[in-house]
C-alpha cells in the first residue's frame, strides 16, 4: 500500500451481528492487505462472532469491543469510531462484516481522501456495473431521495457501508440514529460542517445470506418517518 499516512494512523470499524459465517475472513482479508488496526464492535451477537474476532488478538492489532445489548448499526459505528480517535487515527474507515465490500477497495478510498480536498469518501455501489438486487436499489433510491430533502446533497449510494473520514471530520461528527438512518446522519453532517464529500466506484457482492439481513425498501420508509420526526433531537 503506498500511502501517504502510515497504515498505523488507519482504523478499520467493522459493526458486526451474528457474522460468523464471513467475519473471519472479512478480518482475514484486510489484514492480507496490510491493514493494521481492525476494529470489530460487536453488537451483542448470539453466535461465534466474537470468538472468531478474538482467534486474532494475538496475531495482530486486531480488537473486539462489545455491547452487552444490541444497539444497531449506527451504534456500533460511533462506537468504533470513538475508540479510533481516542488511539490517534488519523483516517477512519467503516465497512460491512458480512464480505458484501471488497477490502480491497479501501486503498483507492483512503489515497482519495488523501490526494483531494476532501473530508470524507464514500464507496459507491453504483458508479460501476454491480449486480444489485431491485429490493437494495428501491431502498437507496429511497434513501437518496430522503438524503437529498435532509442534506440537500446529491449522493449517488447515501446507504453505502464503506467510507473513509478524516480525524477532523471525525470528532466533529454526531451520530443520534442507532439504525440505519446514521448513513444520511454523516452525510447530513458533513452539510452542517461544511466538509466537502466525494463518492468512488466500489464492488459489491450479494449472497442470500447477506440478502437475509440489513435493508430493505421497508426500512426505507421506516427511515423515513425516523428521520422527519420533528420530535427527535
Amino acid at each position: 500500500m503506498d500511502f501517504i499516512t502510515s497504515p498505523s494512523k488507519i482504523f478499520i470499524i467493522i459493526p458486526a451481528k451474528d457474522e460468523e459465517r464471513f467475519i473471519g475472513n472479512v478480518i482475514q482479508s484486510t489484514l492480507d492487505i496490510g491493514f493494521k488496526n481492525i476494529v470489530v464492535v460487536n453488537d451483542n451477537s448470539s453466535d461465534r462472532t466474537k470468538e472468531i474476532v478474538l482467534s486474532f488478538k494475538d496475531k495482530e492489532n486486531v480488537v473486539v469491543i462489545d455491547h452487552i445489548i444490541n444497539l444497531g448499526p449506527g451504534a456500533a459505528t460511533k462506537t468504533g469510531i470513538d475508540y479510533a480517535i481516542n488511539s490517534g487515527a488519523e483516517y477512519i474507515a467503516t465497512m460491512d462484516a458480512d464480505f458484501q465490500h471488497n477490502p480491497e477497495d479501501l486503498i483507492p478510498l483512503i489515497k482519495c481522501i488523501e490526494e483531494k480536498d476532501v473530508d470524507l469518501v464514500i464507496g459507491s455501489r453504483f458508479l460501476k456495473k454491480n449486480r444489485i438486487p431491485i429490493s437494495r436499489i428501491l431502498f437507496n433510491i429511497v434513501g437518496n431521495i430522503i438524503n437529498f430533502f435532509v442534506t440537500g446533497l446529491v449522493i449517488s449510494d447515501s446507504q453505502s457501508g464503506m467510507k473513509i473520514m478524516s480525524k477532523r471530520f471525525a470528532e466533529n461528527l454526531t451520530i443520534t440514529y442507532n439504525g440505519f438512518e446514521f448513513c444520511i446522519e454523516i452525510i447530513k453532517n458533513a452539510k452542517i460542517n461544511k466538509s466537502n464529500v466525494y463518492e468512488y466506484p466500489i464492488d459489491v457482492s450479494y449472497t442470500k445470506e447477506t440478502m437475509e439481513k440489513g435493508q430493505n425498501i421497508f426500512s426505507g420508509f421506516s427511515m423515513l418517518g425516523k428521520l422527519m420526526n420533528p420530535f427527535k433531537n
